[in-house]
């Protein structure tokens, strides 16, 4: 009884409620007070201590949205940063702080709905955004309705593409064709009450999930569509009145693009967005605004063509003739584009290769162009069997897709090209990929300059605290100066006396050739591993260095269990975290967003410094610096610093974490050219390059237990 006085309208707001009607406003000196009020008073009594940085956090959010601004806010690790912008976000939603403002910007928008408008965190993780969801939102909305600032839940949805959900039609259609122990596995997803988001189910195959997933054009006329899982949740998520939307950074550019491209939006009109990890936002931009053609497409597509049309089309073309040729321009293109690789490196790390788009390449891409042309109107025009009217349907939007890519693909002035080759099933796949010269500008026009606030915060996004490389490469330097804010919020951290970072003096300049050097990089690793009593973490720049250092010291048979973490897995880390005290060498993912607390990593050693491999973008980069040195002080090293924080940012995770960060790279050294640059870029402890002070160290800060053997995993 008393929880349903309390929502009724007629009870009267507290000093600090936020939550105001359409048409009421709260301004920015009340919200900010109450935000204060939420973390020094509220939050604590729920087990929160009060932290200095993350209530400043708060604070600058909630002046950049009053401001229609874009906030570049560095938060390290332990500032708080998702309480921060969620409590800020709450405020400026509920208080309806831009009210007035946001009823004129979306003008095709009803009042009712303006009345009513989410907020968009983007993420990069899955578990970032599962968390959110599932345990940040629900925990703050029961503190605020308990203290009386909000008088209504807080609610939020997860955001995803339509292949991560089941479709009712393709699921029964499946499942009446598919083989006994098929439709075992199948019927537990059958029925209005049952999982119907493919995300995280493991027992089915990634070819079933495919069969049964909602397709790109959901059909109004489907017999299942009152019954529909995936409509009702839709309809559900795309209520204005939702509080929170919850998506990936792939799915955020790609509702700007169809909103650019005039298209239905894919998320309601929003008010506010938080961008979280915000330090892989380029990547996903790259990937949202780029083109990228596989070797394995067109043939796919030619053999999909030759399985449902029969003979030639009713004007006579023949189909089947013109897929294989279709598909032969297609292996004739990757042929030359492999040829045509400038200065192929040897080092498995590199994926991005340069190549030349000379004559035989526009010739091929122009002949693929002519027959997808051929085959859009010649496949709508063959006679298909009635089963296979979704196929054609399917294969020509497929055609029409490609196609556009293709003929952008043409315009050479305006993209930078590159060769990408992956390992897949243990086969080397190959894509023409290209991004636009002008992505900053893009990204200017179609996000940073609409007067939405929008907040950007990672733990990583300056160099030293400059946020030039970001602001560039994202277009954000283009806007005024009344619209750019920038903070850094430190960690708390007590590095200086849990942290101690060891220079490496005696590992030779890098060179993967050298074998003198991969033995330095083993004895050294060896070394400090003992000093450390494992707990360890070796993080390479190279799968090859890695792959010569691991066979190194599994034949020393160290008394540590030694795990190494394969390209795209995820086990080894499992392993690792299970044994208590291995030694786990890993490159690419273990750089950034793999969170192991506690003293089970308590030495990280970084063997190389993180500079970027040399590829087209790069290429192109320095071409508009004019000069090497200038391309160096402009793009390599703050890329370098950016990466070696992320690395290094694995080893203390919490207030009470301890640990050992280890460089081996001789540029780092006393006498190395990069020795301050590093140093400015990680936090403030003391520096050694002697491994007694490092065993030092691990005794004075670890328990006895510690040090005694645990149970060991091979």
């Amino acid at each position: 009884m008393a929880a349903k006085i309390y929502e009724l309208p007629i009870r009267g707001d507290g000093v600090y409620t936020v939550d105001k009607k359409p048409g009421e406003t709260t301004n920015k000196a009340t919200l900010i007070k109450t935000a204060r009020h939420v973390f020094y008073k509220i939050l604590p009594q729920h087990g929160y201590a009060v932290r200095e940085n993350q209530i400043e956090l708060a604070e600058h959010i909630l002046d950049v949205t009053n401001r229609r601004g874009i906030l570049l806010a560095e938060s390290e690790v332990g500032t708080g940063k998702t309480h921060a912008y969620l409590v800020a976000a709450v405020l400026a939603k509920r208080g309806r702080m831009n009210d007035y403002w946001l009823r004129g910007h979306y003008p095709q928008q009803s009042w009712a709905d303006s009345a009513y408008m989410p907020i968009v965190i983007s993420t990069s993780s899955i578990a970032l955004q599962q968390a959110i969801v599932k345990d940040y939102i629900p925990e703050l909305s029961q503190i605020l309705l308990k203290f009386g600032v909000i008088r209504s839940p807080l609610t939020a949805v997860i955001r995803k593409g339509k292949e991560h959900y089941i479709c009712e039609k393709r699921l029964r259609a499946y499942h009446y064709s598919a083989d006994p122990q098929t439709k075992k596995l199948l019927h537990q997803f059958i029925g209005v009450d049952t999982q119907f988001d493919l995300t995280n189910v493991d027992i089915l195959t990634p070819y079933m999930k495919q069969r049964i997933c909602v397709s790109d054009k959901c059909g109004d006329n489907c017999k299942h569509r009152n019954k529909c899982r995936y409509l009702n949740y839709m309809k559900t998520a795309n209520d204005s009145k939702v509080d929170f939307q919850i998506t990936n950074h792939n799915y955020f550019l790609a509702d700007t693009l169809h909103r650019t491209g005039e298209k239905r939006p894919l998320i309601p009109n929003y008010q506010f967005v938080i961008i979280d990890e915000a330090h892989k936002f380029l990547q996903a931009a790259r990937q949202m605004y780029g083109l990228k053609l596989t070797d394995t497409e067109l043939p796919a597509l030619a053999h999909a063509i030759h399985t449902f049309t029969i003979g030639k089309s009713k004007s006579g073309v023949n189909v089947h003739r013109i897929a294989k040729k279709m598909a032969e321009q297609s292996e004739k293109l990757f042929l030359q584009l492999n040829a045509n690789i400038i200065n192929l490196d040897t080092d498995d790390d590199t994926e991005r290769f340069t190549t030349v788009i000379d004559y035989n390449v526009r010739l091929y891409l122009n002949n693929i162009f002519k027959s997808i042309e051929t085959l859009e109107i010649a496949i709508a025009d063959s006679r298909v069997h009635k089963i296979n009217e979704e196929r054609r349907t399917k294969t020509i939007r497929q055609l029409r897709n490609i196609g556009d890519k293709v003929k952008a693909f043409l315009k050479q002035s305006k993209l930078i090209y590159w060769l990408e080759k992956q390992a897949k099933d243990k086969k080397i796949d190959d894509a023409l990929c290209a991004i636009r010269k002008d992505l900053d500008e893009w990204l200017y026009e179609d996000l940073w300059n609409n007067d939405i606030p929008i907040i950007l915060t990672s733990g990583t996004l300056s160099a030293s605290g400059d946020f030039t490389r970001t602001k560039q490469t994202l277009g954000l330097n283009r806007l005024s100066e009344r619209k750019l804010f920038e903070i850094t919020m430190s960690s708390p951290f007590d590095y200086r006396n849990n942290k101690l970072l060891y220079i490496s003096e005696n590992v030779p300049f890098p060179d993967i050739s050298d074998k003198q050097y991969i033995i330095a990089v083993a004895n050294e690793i060896e070394q400090l591993v003992i000093a450390s009593n494992g707990h360890a973490a070796v993080l390479f720049t190279s799968y090859k260095v890695m792959g010569q250092v691991h066979a190194i010291l599994k034949q020393r048979k160290l008394q540590f269990p030694l795990f190494r973490l394969e390209r795209g897995g995820t086990h080894a880390i499992e392993r690792f975290k299970q044994s208590g005290n291995g030694i786990l060498l890993a490159s690419g993912a273990l750089w950034e967003g793999i969170d192991i607390p506690g003293d089970t990593l308590s030495m990280l050693i970084i063997v190389k410094l993180p500079f970027t491999v040399p590829n087209p973008i790069n290429d192109y980069e320095q071409s508009l610096c004019g000069d090497k040195e200038t391309f160096k002080s402009q793009v390599v090293v703050p890329d370098m610093q950016i990466k070696l924080k992320q690395g290094d940012g694995r080893l203390i995770r919490s207030e009470t974490d301890t640990g050992v960060c280890a460089i081996l790279d001789i540029r780092a050294s006393e006498r190395g050219s990069y020795r301050k640059k590093v140093l400015s870029a990680l936090p403030k402890c003391n520096v050694t390059s002697d491994i007694k002070v490092v065993q030092n160290f691990f005794i004075s800060k670890k328990p006895a237990a510690y040090f005694n053997n645990h149970n060991q995993l091979t």
